[in-house]
Parts: C-alpha cells; structure tokens; sequence
C-alpha cells in the first residue's frame, strides 16, 4: 500500500447529499480531511411523486459539481458514490442517472438494499466500543433513514431479527404531509402510524429481551444535539432515554418552522426532526434500556472503510447472517436436527471440493444459508415445496448478501431435489458463467448431503469423504436400513459426474 491514500465518498441520500474525504496512512489509521453535508430533498420528489424534478435534477448537479472541486483539490483517486431510497425508486431514475453523468462526470451506483443496510450497520457498529458485549445482552437496533428505517436485533446467539421497512423520515412527513393542514393533532396521527406499521415487531418481540437500544443515521447528530444542547464530539454518545422522552413530549407539538428557529436547523432539516423523535420513541418503548446509544458514523463511513481495504474487524459477521437465517428456519417450522445433520456432511463435501473447485468462504456461507432454508417451504405446502423455499429465501432480508448471491440460493433450494440447471432456464441463464458453474457446484453438494439424511433419521455414523483417482468416496456406518439414502444418492451419480468430473462411489456398511 502507498504511504498515504486519500478516499473519498459522496452518498446521494434521500434529504441530503454528503461527501466525506479521508486521508489514509501506511499503518492503517484514518484523518477525516472533508466533511460535507447539502441539503437536497430528492426524496420530496420521489416519495410524493414516484420521480425526479429536473429542478431537483439541477440542485443535485450544481452540489455534485461543487464536490467535484474539492475533490480535485485534495486530488482524490479512488471514490466512490452511492444513491439510496430516493434515486432507487424513482421511475425515471435511469434518466436522471444519464443527466447527472454526462454534467458532472460522476457514475453514480444505486446501491441494493442489502448492501447499504450491510454498509451502514458495520460502519455503525465499528464506531461504537464493546458492541458486541452490549448485543450478547439483547440489543435493538434502528437506523433512521430519510426514506427507510432499519431494524435489527441481537442477543447472546447473535442476529435474531432484521427487517427494512419504508418509514424512513422523509418519506413519514411526505406521505402524511397532507394531513397535516386537516388537524391540530398531527403529531398524535404521526404516531398512530408508527405504531400501526411497527406491529410486526410488538407482536413477535418480546421487549424485556433487551437491555440495549442503538440508533445511527443522518439525523441523529440533530437528535443529540437537541437532547444535550451541543453537537457530538465522538462518534457515539449516549442519552438517558429519561431525558430523551423528555425533549420528545417537549418537541412533539412545536411545527418544524418553530424547531428550526428554536434549534438553529436547516428548515429542511428540522422537518425531518419530529418523524425522527416518533422513530426513537416507537422503538425505544420496545426496549427496557435505561439509556440510548446514539452512532454517527454513517453510509459513507462504510463506503470508505470498504475503499480503504483496512484489516477493521468485521462486526457484521457470517455468524450473524446464519444466527438470522436459524431464526428464518425456525420460524418456518423447519427441521432443525435434520437441517444440522444435511450441514455436517454439505461442509464435509465442500472441504474436499472447494479448492480444487474454486470455491470461496463466500460460497460456503451460502451453501450454509440453502442447507437451514432447503426445507423451509415445506411449512407453505409440501407440494413443490422446493419451489416455495426459494420463494421465501428472496423474500428474507439478508445482510451481507448480495442480490446475485441471494439469487444463486434461491435456485439452489429450488433445484435441491431434482432438475437439472440449464441454460435453457433463464434465472439461470442470465448469470455470468463463473457464478453458473459455483451454482451448479453448491446445487450438487447439498443435493448430496441431504440424499445423506433423506429420511431425516440421521442413519448414517462415522461417515468419510475423500477424493480418489477421479472418484468422490463416501463412506459410513449405518444404524437403521439406509435403502432410502442408497437410492436418492445414486440419483445424483450423474449429477457428481456432469459437475465435478468425478464418479461418485458410496458404500455404506450396516453397524453402529
């Protein structure tokens, strides 16, 4: 690495338009050089009317353009930029996109929202101490977007729970903005709607669970500073949620224009202030935490601590994602035991294959999520219940996954029993040849490990995989008759043959 790179990020948010530029040096430590925020409410476009104004088109151009020339005086290399929500969703976004390009020389990429809650949470969580202590004791976590919010909670096995719903809040005060010139209780509507939209958590989360509650966003920095009277001077903070419920009785009733005055706020800003309160307060009810733990680390943190490449230690882990996936299984009633056993022997195959086959941790992690949700359709119908299991994988809410990746799972489990994986299907199809072939790999080891178990009595013991002169070698004991594990194996023999270039050879011996 050079001695000193300087990074930059610039996330094209929903309310506001920010770059962050950081100096990096030779043993890893960072100095923020820039820190500029633009009030630029593209969300008011698109949460009200599905797409982007040219008006609002030029106000995001003239900001990029400014950014530019800081950008050259700092001679930044490396950036990148990032939209969220409010470019997202637009109709004509791929228009706008266009527009912005070809003035302002910049490629921006909207961001899947797996990656930005990925992006956001480790930038979070990084800049909090001891995040995993406070997590192991229950914790919930919600980041407060101007056009989603995030939720997500931990305990002792890790992530439980995790949910992206469009309350962001922006989007809160544009959709009901037209009630608010129909009634003096605005206020009281605001939070009839949060309460109604957060019922899904009330129901299945039991609050004494969490000692904790955590909040990061834009707006939060604006949220302390109203609560403690001075702008934050770490990265995070904590408030007694005491004194939060206090500002929030105080502020509910006051109108943005009094907020702004009273407070010192961008006017754009400060409407954002009482949805945000409401967002707290929803959530932080849901809790038995004494205190709240305010993150201002954000999206473009993140974006940078990816460009940077440092060695920051993941707090966003694989276990994490696995924690939620058993969660997922759990609650699709599947088969836990058999789904530990189908594991066992899909890792034992993927070690012996994964090498020679190119395939990565990534791939293992996946390979992990199909095994614990192969069966999870069976709770919709067990009728093409392989079909319904890939309904449901893309409809979970992973973090960390990508969209392509989550998409490879999903015809995983929908292949894992039978089918073979064609060009001439055109999920498939449509994959670049690298990702078909790993699919075609992950499709065959857990079609495999789970012919192992088929009768889901965990029959086979003392089982043995290796790789010999071209043959793929299972070997075991078996405790029960195993005639039903010996037929779906000898199914795939082919399937082995096709994929691996390997004949597959089982023996299974009758013992204990």
């Amino acid at each position: 690495m050079e001695k000193s790179k300087v990074l930059a990020a610039i996330d094209v948010g929903s309310a506001s338009i920010r770059m962050k530029i950081i100096q990096v040096v030779e043993n890893g430590e960072t100095q923020v050089l820039e820190n500029v925020v633009r009030s630029v409410a593209i969300g008011r476009d698109t949460f009200s009317k599905g797409r982007i104004s040219p008006e609002m088109v030029e106000e995001v151009c003239q900001v990029l353009l400014g950014f530019q020339k800081i950008l050259r005086e700092y001679k930044v290399r490396l950036k990148r930029v990032v939209a969220t929500s409010a470019m997202r969703e637009a109709a004509n976004r791929d228009y706008v996109l266009e527009q912005i390009r070809v003035r302002t020389g910049f490629s921006i990429e909207i961001l899947a929202r797996s990656e930005e809650r990925y992006l956001t949470r480790q930038a979070a969580f990084a800049a909090v101490p001891d995040f995993r202590k406070r997590a192991a004791k229950g914790l919930l976590y919600t980041h407060i977007g101007s056009g989603s919010a995030q939720i997500a909670a931990y305990h002792q096995e890790g992530l439980t729970f995790s949910q992206s719903t469009q309350m962001g809040a922006l989007r809160i005060r544009q959709m009901l903005s037209s009630i608010e010139e129909q009634t003096l209780r605005f206020p009281q509507v605001m939070e009839e709607f949060m309460i109604s939209n957060t019922d899904f958590i009330l129901k299945e989360e039991n609050k004494e669970q969490y000692e904790h509650f955590m909040i990061s966003g834009g707006v939060c920095a604006n949220l302390y500073q109203l609560c403690k009277g001075k702008e934050p001077e770490k990265e995070y903070a904590l408030v007694s949620a005491e004194q939060f419920e206090e500002v929030y009785r105080k502020v509910l009733s006051m109108s943005s224009k009094d907020i702004a005055e009273k407070y010192d706020l961008d006017p754009e800003r400060a409407e954002l202030i009482v949805p945000s309160l409401l967002i707290v307060h929803t959530f932080c009810g849901i809790t038995k935490a004494k205190e709240i733990l305010f993150s201002f680390a954000g999206l473009s943190d993140g974006v940078l601590w990816e460009l940077a490449g440092t060695q920051l230690q993941r707090v966003q882990s694989f276990e994490d994602v696995l924690s939620y996936t058993r969660t997922m299984a759990d609650m699709f009633r599947c088969d836990m035991e058999h789904a530990k056993q189908v594991n066992e022997y899909a890792m034992m195959l993927f070690d012996a294959l994964g090498k020679a086959h190119d395939l990565t941790p990534r791939h293992r992690l996946m390979l992990q999520i199909g095994v614990l949700l192969h069966d999870s359709g069976k709770f919709l119908g067990v009728n093409d219940h392989a079909a319904h299991s890939a309904t449901i994988v893309r409809s979970a809410e992973f973090t960390g996954i990508t969209g392509e990746e989550q998409n490879m799972i999903a015809m995983m489990v929908r292949f894992h029993e039978s089918s073979e994986l064609a060009v001439e299907d055109l999920e498939f199809a449509q994959l670049g040849r690298k990702n078909r072939l790993a699919l075609a790999k992950l499709t065959g080891i857990l079609r495999l490990a789970n012919a192992m178990d088929y009768s889901h009595r965990r029959k086979l013991k003392n089982v043995k995989v290796s790789i010999h002169n071209g043959r793929l070698v299972i070997s075991a004991a078996a405790s029960q008759n195993a005639t039903l594990e010996n037929w779906k194996m000898q199914s795939f023999v082919d399937d082995i043959q096709d994929v691996f270039g390997l004949r597959l050879e089982f023996g299974i011996k009758r013992g204990h």
